[in-house]
């Protein structure tokens, strides 16, 4: 859990960052992480809650390829 916190903060800080710096890109730079919430969540729910982050990430930066991923991806035991 630790260690997704850290990735969500640093993602966070460079949403900051490009907001502050270049204002014309801002709605870029947030639809990307709003889009990689889908796999992450839909990867949460399959039983992969303790990688959010990583997944939150990995939706973020190759949505297509994520989006498949976690539709193939196994049901976790729980």
């Amino acid at each position: 859990m630790h260690r997704n916190l850290v990735i969500i903060l640093a993602v966070s800080a460079l949403l900051a960052v490009f907001m502050i710096g270049w204002p014309g890109t801002a709605l870029h730079v947030i639809a990307f992480p709003m889009i990689g919430l889908l796999p992450a969540c839909v990867a949460w729910y399959k039983g992969y809650g303790e990688k959010f982050g990583t997944w939150w990430l990995y939706g973020s930066v190759l949505a297509p390829i994520a989006f498949i991923h976690v539709t193939f991806l196994p049901w976790a035991q729980r």
